[in-house]
């Protein structure tokens, strides 16, 4: 979130943060202005945004600690802290936050809730740690494992990304030689929508020519904060409400007509391990409206600023337009003489630099997720490498926001809110001195990072660059520009767009009867896939 200079300049400065004089002990209070409720009306008021306010305001902190009522909520801003808490998945528990969010956003049932939490795993102790059943056979470890087994580099995920690929596809062919007008995000939104509900629900999901229920999904998102609440839905949120009730129904009705025996894999993986820990058929429909929401927020906004910012940039647009030649083959049929443009998919990455680091750029900057935790006993958060040492009490809340050091001009430089798309070109990188590095490497995390790493971040970035990659080649864009951003509101990982942008689409010159498809066999198979640098440091837990 972008800040006026006069809203930065009331955040008054703080005193310079000390590690040898702070070494152990816990990170240094930020008092808030209102005693006990302060700190909880910036996070309702200001949202995704407050944690960046308020690390203007300390700027030289490591990590702060804000108290709300009794309870304790660690920010942490040093990349290196960041990641040591991401690696001990152990003490800094993610579980607790699925359970909880599972219980206020999705209606489950109590019978529904006592799995989720793991009191129906084997070997559960009431008396024990919290959720000590997630930590070895349990319903939450055993989908976890599904969804990555599932979304790793593997003929699991070389189908989902065919199958959502040639929905794109479909997309595009339908776009006609003389021209169209529409919301470029609108567009984009209802694509990626449909295409991800067939590849994930196959052809018999409850998306497909059904608008209304798209619309829902995205009033669902939208409000998702609200819902969290759990004060008033009908009155604060009734489109999310009510959406949340018409997809369960939706779902309900699919399932209940075996549509799901045409669904993929990993559908049918989730599906089984939900019968066999004993979900009743109304939690199992409950639950489906977070396995599209994960599937597509986040993918429809990442691809609809890349697409605005490279569109906005004619010299960036003509050398990435130059690179994707070499990833498409046209080829005509000797029997009806349509002319194919086959984009392969698996040399994106290799073979276009500048859209792989525009990529990454754009997440850098419209992305500002917030990783939480819980510290579910007394540890210490320390790191080596800036010689700095935390100690951190039991219970409290660790929030982890990539809006902090995504964009921070002692990480990134004095252009940290600017756009360069070859700022994660390999040339780039090797320029910058090892602390920078090393900073940067840490302090990028767009998708999460420790055990619980986004699963789909594959999934996603191969949609995104070839459904981006496509429109660059294949299409002339006109009236495109990279608008404002949206206020960004809790639950949000992407920023979105202030408003939609109207656009005129139409076939480029020389490409304008060619039926789009993509490639996932080509050569640059799952080798590149699995080399795909997402941020962060890529580590498991301690």
């Amino acid at each position: 979130m972008a800040f006026s200079r006069t809203e930065v300049e009331k955040v008054k400065k703080v005193e310079k943060f000390d590690p040898v004089k702070r070494m152990g002990m816990e990170p240094p209070e930020l008092d808030p202005k209102i005693p006990f409720i302060g700190h909880l009306i910036g996070m309702l008021r200001w949202q995704v945004g407050y944690m960046q306010m308020l690390s203007c305001k300390c700027p030289t902190w490591p990590a702060f600690t804000l108290r709300i009522f009794s309870a304790r909520v660690y920010v942490i801003c040093d990349p290196s802290l960041i990641q040591a808490a991401y690696r001990n998945a152990k003490t800094f528990d993610f579980g607790s936050f699925v359970v909880e969010s599972s219980e206020k956003l999705f209606n489950i049932s109590q019978q529904g809730m006592k799995i989720i939490r793991g009191e129906t795993a084997p070997g559960y102790d009431p008396n024990g740690p919290l959720l000590n059943g997630n930590r070895g056979k349990s319903f939450l470890n055993e989908d976890h494992r599904i969804m990555m087994d599932s979304l790793s580099p593997g003929t699991c995920l070389k189908e989902l990304s065919s199958k959502v690929l040639d929905g794109v596809a479909g997309s595009l062919n339908e776009v006609n030689d003389d021209g169209e007008v529409f919301g470029l995000y609108r567009w984009m939104r209802d694509t990626i929508t449909e295409a991800s509900a067939d590849a994930i629900y196959g052809p018999m999901n409850p998306f497909t020519g059904n608008p209304e229920l798209i619309d829902d999904l995205w009033h669902f998102e939208r409000d998702v904060a609200l819902l969290m609440l759990q004060f008033l839905p009908t009155f604060i949120a009734p489109k999310a409400y009510q959406a949340r009730i018409a997809i369960k129904k939706a779902f309900a009705s699919y399932y209940a007509n075996g549509y799901d025996k045409q669904a993929s894999g990993l559908i049918q993986l989730h599906l089984a391990s939900c019968k066999r820990w004993g979900f009743s058929d109304d939690d199992i429909a409950n639950f489906e409206v977070s396995t599209l929401f994960l599937a597509t927020t986040n993918t429809v906004s990442t691809s609809f600023w890349q697409l605005s910012y490279i569109l906005d940039d004619s010299e960036l647009h003509t050398a990435i337009r130059s690179e994707l030649t070499k990833v498409v083959r046209r080829q005509k049929s000797c029997r009806t003489g349509e002319e194919r443009a086959i984009l392969d998919a698996t040399l994106l990455q290799s073979h276009c630099p500048l859209l792989l680091s525009s990529f990454h750029e754009t997440l850098r900057l419209v992305g500002a997720a917030t990783s939480v935790r819980s510290v579910v006993e007394p540890a210490t958060l320390a790191s080596a490498a800036t010689n700095t040492s935390f100690a951190l009490q039991s219970p409290a809340v660790i929030q982890l926001p990539s809006g902090i050091t995504h964009t921070n001009p002692a990480i990134w430089g004095s252009d940290a809110n600017v756009f360069n798309p070859a700022r994660f070109l390999p040339s780039t990188k090797a320029a910058l001195d090892k602390d920078t590095k090393r900073k940067q490497a840490q302090g990028y995390f767009p998708f999460g990072g420790g055990k619980h790493l986004c699963p789909g971040r594959h999934f996603a970035t191969t949609e995104i660059l070839s459904f981006v990659g496509a429109i660059i080649l294949g299409f002339d864009v006109s009236g495109s520009r990279v608008p404002e951003r949206a206020f960004q509101k809790l639950g949000t990982a992407v920023r979105k767009p202030k408003g939609d942008v109207d656009i005129s689409m139409k076939r480029r010159r020389g490409w304008e009867n060619v039926k789009w498809s993509f490639s996932v066999e080509g050569r640059g198979g799952e080798e590149e896939v699995k080399n795909l640098v997402v941020g962060g440091e890529e580590l498991g837990d301690e």
